[in-house]
C-alpha cells in the first residue's frame, strides 16, 4: 500500500466472530528470510488487529506468525490500515486462540 492512511475495506464493523484482547508478539513473513516484528491486539478464529510501524508496507496476503501459549502461522489477508493499525482476516479457519 502506497499510502499507510488509506483502508482497504469500508466494511461494517460487525464481526463474524468475538475478538479477544491481546498482547502478543508477532511476526509477518515479508520473504524467506525477512521477517517484520508486529503486536497483535485482538485476535479470534476469523481474524486480529495487530500494529506495526505505519510507513511499512505490507503486502495484500501475508503469513502472520503468532506467539501465545503456543506458536501459529496463519495466512492474513490485509482488510483495513489506520496508522499503525491493520486489520486481517484469517483465510480458513484458524480455530480457537488462548
Amino acid at each position: 500500500m502506497a499510502n499507510s492512511r488509506e483502508t482497504v475495506s469500508d466494511a461494517p464493523r460487525k464481526r463474524a466472530a468475538k475478538r479477544h484482547r491481546v498482547l502478543q508478539q508477532g511476526r509477518i513473513v515479508l520473504g524467506p528470510e525477512r521477517l517484520l516484528a508486529c503486536t497483535v491486539r485482538d485476535l479470534s478464529g476469523r481474524g486480529a488487529m495487530i500494529r506495526v510501524a505505519p510507513d511499512q508496507a505490507l503486502p495484500e496476503t501475508f503469513s502472520l506468525v503468532i506467539a501465545g501459549h503456543d506458536l501459529r502461522t496463519m495466512t492474513a489477508r490485509l482488510r483495513w490500515r489506520r496508522d499503525d493499525l491493520v486489520g486481517v482476516a484469517f483465510e480458513g479457519e484458524a480455530g480457537p486462540f488462548r
